[in-house]
C-alpha cells in the first residue's frame, strides 16, 4: 500500500515540476535568441563603422584624385557626389521590392536559426 501511495506522490511531484521545467526552458531560449540578436547586431554595428569609413576615406580619395586629374579638385567632389547621389537614388527605387524583403528574410532567418 505504501508503494502505491509512494508512487502517485512521485507522479503528483513530476505533474505539479513539468510547468515549471517549460517555463524555464522558454525563458533560456528567449535569452539565447536574444543573446544572439544582440551579438549580431554589436557586431554588423561595428561593421557597418568601418565600412562606413572606408567608403568616406574612399570618396575623399578619389575625389581628390578626380579633380587633381581635372584640373579642379572641386569637380572631383561634384562628379563622386553625382555618383553617390545616383547609388541613393538606385537603393530609394529598390527599397520595397528588393532591399526591405531582404532584411526581413534576414532577420526571420537569424531569429529562428
Amino acid at each position: 500500500m505504501f508503494q502505491i501511495k509512494d508512487k502517485v506522490e512521485n507522479i503528483a511531484g513530476n505533474v505539479e515540476g513539468i510547468p515549471k521545467d517549460y517555463y524555464d526552458l522558454s525563458v533560456l531560449n528567449a535569452v539565447d535568441k536574444g543573446s544572439k540578436l544582440g551579438s549580431l547586431f554589436i557586431v554588423n554595428l561595428v561593421l557597418g563603422a568601418l565600412i562606413f569609413f572606408s567608403f568616406l576615406f574612399a570618396g575623399l580619395g578619389v575625389s581628390y584624385w578626380i579633380g587633381q586629374a581635372l584640373g579642379n579638385i572641386v569637380y572631383g567632389f561634384f562628379i563622386v557626389a553625382g555618383f553617390l547621389l545616383l547609388i541613393f537614388i538606385t537603393i530609394v527605387i529598390m527599397k520595397s521590392k528588393v532591399i526591405v524583403p531582404f532584411l526581413r528574410n534576414l532577420i526571420i532567418k537569424n531569429i529562428y536559426d
